[in-house]
């Protein structure tokens, strides 16, 4: 059995003639939760419909649970639970009857725990799936990606729609079946809060590349934001490198620092500045500054 349960080697993208992903490479280990962030239209989509194998890449090959994309079998899906953002069910199905047919198709079907689920939701079986709210598709939906014992989920901006109280809800559930059950999670949202909460694991595209790639503590020790003031005015350049984004007005600097180490704080203290406080930064923060047009910044695990 492959340690990882994703793994994505030179992932090339065209549509159209433009370049969407530009040599994407990946590797998601067993029992992660990986949270995979972006601006809109970057391709984190497009990233998992071609490791589901419901499109080819240009160039590169994407594998899940060990088995090329391309060729995955039925029995690797049904080891697969996947929860799309919008949750598009069969949606002139009633409840009862897509259950039904969800558990003919599945390999595996634990129906002691999907009752518990639906004691839980409080989902009405009779019911149509159209007439569900939002929050009760999304209910619904990972219920019927639990159910099955999949060994990697993929969720794909699933809480997108959701309001506060049903995305709450839906990221307790999911997190709380997830530690059960030591589950390989590959997690997309545009809720960044969200993945702050549920990730151990970060990646993140911009420009087509994935230009971090490390453990979400790893990622807030090495990214810093300082406010640094100085007798006089602020100089235009430091001479340290990784700066991912720097302002200055008079005598007051604020800039955001990839890798910050001794040696940096040691070239800023040449400069003699009054004084300079470390700013606190939630995932939101470094995401913004990871993904300005102007950054070139580039973390992976192998430069710790």
């Amino acid at each position: 059995m492959p340690d990882n349960a994703i793994e994505i080697d030179g992932l090339v993208k065209y549509y159209e003639g433009r370049c969407v992903l530009d040599g994407i490479d990946l590797k998601v280990p067993r029992g992660c939760i990986y949270g995979l962030l972006g601006r809109n239209g970057c391709g984190k989509t497009t990233i998992i419909r071609i490791l589901l194998g419901l499109e080819p890449p240009t160039r590169g090959t994407t594998a899940l649970l060990g088995q090329d994309s391309m060729e995955l079998t039925a029995q690797t899906r049904g080891r697969i639970g996947y929860v799309a953002e919008g949750h598009h069910l069969i949606q002139n199905y009633r409840v009862r009857r897509l259950v039904d047919l969800c558990k003919g198709l599945a390999a595996h079907w634990d129906a002691a725990f999907f009752d518990r689920l639906m004691e839980t939701f409080r989902l009405p079986m009779d019911r149509k799936v159209k007439d569900l709210s939002t929050g009760m598709r999304a209910q619904l939906n990972l219920a019927l990606a639990m159910t099955v014992e999949p060994e990697l989920l993929i969720f794909d901006d699933p809480t997108l729609g959701l309001d506060t109280v049903a995305r709450r809800q839906f990221l307790e559930m999911a997190i709380d079946l997830i530690q059960k059950q030591n589950r390989t999670i590959l997690f997309s949202s545009h809720i960044l809060g969200d993945v702050e909460r549920i990730a151990d694991r970060i990646g993140i595209i911009a420009a087509g590349k994935l230009v971090v790639d490390c453990e979400l503590e790893e990622l807030k020790n090495r990214v810093k934001k300082l406010q640094v003031l100085f007798p006089r005015e602020a100089p235009r350049d430091l001479y340290i490198t990784e700066i991912i984004n720097q302002r200055a007005e008079g005598r007051e600097m604020v800039l955001t620092v990839a890798n910050w180490n001794p040696q940096k704080r040691a070239i800023l203290e040449t400069f003699q500045p009054e004084s300079f406080t470390e700013l606190p930064m939630r995932l939101e923060d470094i995401f913004i500054e990871c993904t300005r047009p102007s950054s070139e910044l580039v973390l992976e695990e192998s430069e710790v």
